[in-house]
């Protein structure tokens, strides 16, 4: 009896081990000698919505805390929407976050046009694919009153075809710097590292400035940050992010812009455009 109790123990001593080593801020790197010759400011961005969760609304949570949040007050960020799909833009509850979306405003460009839904470009017909184009983009302006200028592929799946037929359609393909990695909305989807994934992220953002990688614009960085607004935990934990981004780059020698996050969607369509015509980005594919 004695030994099992023990043993029991030691299982419980184990496990806590595992779950503090999953939730432990990172190593703290020392600040490098060497100056970052310009501070970062961020672009966020947001894929696959609106979404249409109920009775919590991810899109909705997100659109709360950008609003109002402890790092910085009315946050603008770029949301590359299904304008047509069943499950987000193609539904009455859909349009709705869309236009709550434009009024509060944030960017709204292009993920899919298909009322299929999000389908992998680089599979689609030309016929089909130049159609979601189309669709899409009639439907953004119908919503914005101009042309959107930003598109994000499904699943992030491009080749010179689909580009090609972006850049004929006046679309520029905006990637990403820092990706939360959370794309998965069902089953596992909770992160447990994600300080330490930002941590890691950010000094290659770093690394990126310094060594006169990634453009500047207006005196500093715009670095693209890239999350779900169809993921219920990013949406429950938006302002928890917001603050990653800001004491993680503090943490490995990363100057931010005194307003870390763009507040303007002019100036956040301007500097996302850039980004994405030039095609460069701290960690390359």
């Amino acid at each position: 009896m004695r030994r099992r109790r023990l043993l029991a123990r030691c299982g419980v001593l184990a496990l806590s081990v595992v779950l503090s080593s999953c939730q432990s801020p990172p190593a703290r790197d020392s600040a490098p000698a060497a100056a970052v010759p310009h501070p970062a400011r961020f672009v966020l961005t947001f894929d696959d919505g609106p979404s249409l969760q109920q009775p919590y609304n991810p899109t909705t949570a997100i659109l709360d805390q950008l609003a109002s949040n402890s790092v910085q007050l009315g946050i603008k960020a770029v949301f590359f929407v299904q304008t047509r799909s069943p499950t987000a833009g193609g539904t009455p509850r859909g349009q709705e976050l869309l236009r709550r979306t434009r009024d509060e405003g944030h960017v709204i460009a292009l993920h899919s046009g298909s009322a299929r839904g999000h389908k992998n470009h680089r599979w689609l017909s030309p016929v089909e694919l130049d159609q979601s184009l189309n669709d899409g983009a009639a439907d953004i302006r119908a919503l914005t009153g101009h042309d959107p200028t930003l598109v994000r592929p499904p699943y992030w799946q491009y080749d010179a075809r689909t580009q090609s037929v972006y850049q004929a359609h006046g679309l520029a393909m905006l990637l990403t710097d820092i990706s939360a990695r959370d794309g998965k909305i069902w089953g596992w989807h909770i992160s447990l590292r994600r300080r330490s994934h930002f941590h890691s992220k950010l000094a290659e953002v770093r690394r990126a400035i310094q060594e006169d990688r990634l453009p500047v614009v207006d005196g500093v960085v715009p670095v693209v940050v890239t999350f779900h607004d169809t993921n219920d935990f990013t949406a429950s934990h938006m302002q928890e992010y917001l603050e990653i981004l800001v004491e993680e780059s503090r943490r490995v020698g990363l100057p931010l812009a005194p307003e870390p996050f763009y507040n303007a969607a002019a100036s956040v369509e301007r500097v996302a455009r850039l980004r994405a015509e030039i095609g460069i980005y701290a960690a390359e594919r």
